[in-house]
């Protein structure tokens, strides 16, 4: 009997390629599958379509902000628990609000060896 191996999946969410990439790379790197998303509105389609493990967050995007996203989410019933890590460039944008909402918070730009350690220890708890 062959044992099913558990798939870890993360969403990331950031209106920069650069960013969103860098976060991407290293995240399938250490085992995740990877979705992306380019703003807030895209985020909470692809969260009302499947379930992930882990949602990487940029706070400030166009359209619908990082912000609006962890309201939305904060009013949704789940019972999935899901990892949160924000990240943003701008350190003014971390309110209680976004704290309280967020498993972690990481200033831009990331260092990937340390994300990716990181976020390898999540799938190894």
């Amino acid at each position: 009997m062959t044992t099913a191996v558990k798939t870890f999946t993360a969403l990331v969410v950031d209106d920069n390629y650069y960013n969103r990439d860098v976060a991407a790379i290293a995240l399938k790197h250490v085992g995740y599958d990877v979705t992306e998303a380019v703003n807030g509105v895209q985020a909470l389609e692809k969260l009302y379509a499947e379930r992930y493990d882990l949602l990487v967050l940029d706070l400030m995007m166009d359209e619908m902000d990082g912000v609006e996203v962890l309201r939305i989410l904060k009013g949704r019933q789940s019972k999935h628990k899901m990892f949160v890590i924000v990240m943003t460039a701008n350190p003014h944008m971390i309110t209680e609000e976004v704290a309280d909402a967020a498993d972690l918070i990481l200033q831009k730009p990331i260092e990937v060896q340390e994300f990716a350690r990181l976020t390898r220890r999540l799938i190894n708890s």
